[in-house]
């Protein structure tokens, strides 16, 4: 693996923990959604209703599935790393069956255009 595999990795580890934390202190108690249904609701129910948003109409997935498709096609080593994080955002909120799709598309293209090691450079 080079430097930059490891950077795709940390990135992609990063914002999936951030999501997850985000998803766990905002998104899931039920506090937070009488709060927001509120008529006077808060400034910090604007990023849980884009990311509800998002969730309801599966532009996670569609995301994802756009940018592993471009990453398949032959996009550059970050459009591959965006679509698997964008993936792993997908499933994280129920949008799989897309999300699935971009982040194997991303892995797949990451991970062929990572460089071999072994018989080709023994020679």
């Amino acid at each position: 693996m080079r430097r930059r595999d490891y950077a795709g990795l940390a990135v992609v580890a990063m914002w999936v923990a951030a999501l997850l934390v985000y998803r766990h202190v905002a998104i899931e108690p039920r506090e937070w959604g009488a709060i927001c249904a509120a008529a006077t609701a808060t400034l910090a129910c604007a990023p849980r209703a884009a990311l509800l948003w998002l969730q309801f109409w599966q532009l996670w997935g569609i995301a994802a599935l756009v940018l592993g498709l471009a990453a398949f096609i032959g996009a550059g080593f970050w459009t591959a790393v965006g679509a698997v994080a964008l993936g792993a955002a997908a499933v994280i909120s129920y949008n799989a069956t897309w999300g699935m799709l971009g982040l194997a598309l991303g892995a797949w293209a990451w991970i062929t255009r990572s460089p071999r090691r072994g018989r080709a450079a023994r020679s």
